[in-house]
């Protein structure tokens, strides 16, 4: 086969594959011939046929000699409206035990960034309904605000609320994409039933990279969200609050 290749080195979360044929792009993801669950990115040429990539599953299964695949593409994710009010992982496949995903086509997390001179700005305040960020640090549409504390200081309960407000008081027009990088388990799984019980969670998609997962997993969570509110903004029109 001309897109295989095998595994000739093996060093923590670096993977070294050498094909002989076929070489791989950038980006592309590689699956085990027995076992499609076990992926790895390319990452960068290491000589005319071998070339380094990225674990993205637990590497106790790998070792030198195995057969690997090049799936020719890089991570794909879904997009539509069916990734609304679901919990993903950084493949666009499902976490919350809710079934398939209703897509309406698929897109790579990796794109082209925006030249400086398109990139346009705003000098409208995005409300959130809390009187504090409104009136002291006012949120810009189209601009960046950080929220800096120590751990258990409230930085995810007061996201949850400006989640909440941006999608009850820009009803039909707002969306929110969260992406936990790094984040518990525990805390993940709090803000989704806390969005539920508020019921914005339909106008929102959470991407989960636990901080369970390999560094890998975790760099990639935020390229999935990116691409997800990229899509909302620029296909169905929304203002995004990610």
């Amino acid at each position: 086969m001309d897109n295989a290749g095998r595994i000739i080195g093996i060093q923590g979360q670096i993977i070294e594959v050498e094909f002989e044929n076929s070489q791989p792009n950038l980006h592309d993801i590689l699956v085990l011939e027995n076992d499609e669950s076990l992926k790895m990115q390319v990452a960068s040429p290491n000589g005319p046929q071998s070339f380094f990539c990225l674990s993205l599953c637990q590497t106790d299964k790998l070792h030198r000699g195995l057969k690997v695949i090049n799936t020719k593409k890089p991570i794909m994710i879904p997009t539509g409206q069916g990734v609304l009010g679901r919990c993903l992982n950084i493949f666009g496949e499902p976490i919350d035990g809710l079934g398939p995903i209703k897509k309406d086509g698929e897109k790579p997390i990796y794109s082209e960034s925006l030249d400086y001179s398109e990139i346009i700005k705003h000098n409208e305040i995005l409300e959130t309904g809390i009187k504090a960020i409104d009136f002291l640090s006012p949120m810009i549409r189209g601009g960046k605000i950080g929220l800096f504390g120590g751990a258990g200081v409230g930085k995810t309960v007061l996201l949850t609320e400006i989640i909440h407000n941006v999608v009850v008081l820009h009803k039909g027009k707002g969306l929110s994409v969260f992406a936990g990088v790094g984040e518990r388990i525990r805390e993940g799984h709090e803000l989704y039933e806390t969005l539920a019980e508020k019921q914005v969670l339909p106008s929102v998609s959470l991407i989960l990279g636990t901080m369970g997962e390999n560094p890998a997993v975790r760099f990639l969570t935020g390229f999935t969200g990116v691409t997800l509110a990229e899509y909302f903004r620029d296909s169905l029109k929304k203002d995004v609050l990610f």
